[in-house]
């Protein structure tokens, strides 16, 4: 998996009968664990700990990074940081439905001009020095609100705010919102899944990113099987239409 970012990390495939979130309530799980590791790396990834803006996004849909991106705010926010949680995915977002949120409004309102940040963050139920920020309603063309000055003085504002901010973005390949997003984010993680995502989509995707001018800090695999050890040969990814509402 080694493309030539410092941090990688394999995170083990769940029993069937068991989700993320189920997963992550068992301190003592190899999942919890792994992104426990995967938080302590980040910490020594900049001068200052914790990247201040942190981006998940992955080659393709329904790779894990919705995954990753919920289960480090969480990480982070157990640090006892005060955590915001975006949903920057303008075109399937996801957020709202997994923390059970209203999505009357969000990102696309703040980066429209048409919201105030005080009236669209919301607390995480259940979770302590987390909040979030959804998606809002699915604008037209998600590269022309990503691509103007509102999201840099977007992340000023929540970062004058909070420790960190973890964004959980769209796929790279095929769209212009990820590079865009990257190019903004202190950090970038690269998401794969082992069986799924072939190699050659992920060094394209990273060399989309590093092509954006993305600090890109590493890549995660996910639903790793030690079992197979070194067998993964990386899966018939076939990219698709993008934006049918299917979940990472």
């Amino acid at each position: 998996l080694a493309i030539g970012a410092p941090l990688g990390a394999r995170m083990p495939r769940l029993a069937p009968d068991s989700s993320p979130m189920q997963a992550a309530t068992d301190l003592r799980s190899p999942f919890a664990e792994s992104y426990r590791s995967v938080r302590t790396a980040l910490q020594f990834s900049t001068d200052h700990g914790l990247p201040r803006s942190l981006l998940l996004t992955s080659p393709g849909p329904g790779e894990g990074k919705t995954t990753s991106a919920v289960e480090l705010a969480r990480n982070s926010a157990q640090l006892g940081k005060r955590v915001v949680l975006v949903d920057a995915d303008l075109r399937s977002p996801s957020i709202h439905r997994l923390f059970r949120l209203p999505n009357v409004q969000g990102l696309s309102n703040l980066l429209a001009g048409g919201a105030a940040l005080d009236d669209v963050l919301q607390a995480a139920p259940g979770e302590s020095n987390l909040a979030i920020l959804t998606s809002g309603p699915l604008p037209p063309n998600p590269p022309e609100l990503l691509a103007g000055e509102g999201l840099a003085a977007l992340l000023v504002a929540l970062q004058e705010r909070c420790d960190v901010v973890v964004l959980d973005g769209p796929p790279v390949l095929g769209l212009a919102d990820a590079p865009l997003l990257a190019h903004r984010a202190d950090g970038t993680l690269l998401v794969a899944a082992a069986e799924a995502t072939r190699r050659e989509a992920l060094v394209g995707a990273f060399d989309r990113l590093l092509a954006a001018r993305a600090h890109v800090l590493g890549t995660l695999l996910l639903r790793y099987d030690p079992g197979k050890g070194g067998q993964y040969g990386y899966g018939s990814y076939a990219y698709y239409s993008y934006g049918g509402g299917k979940d990472d």
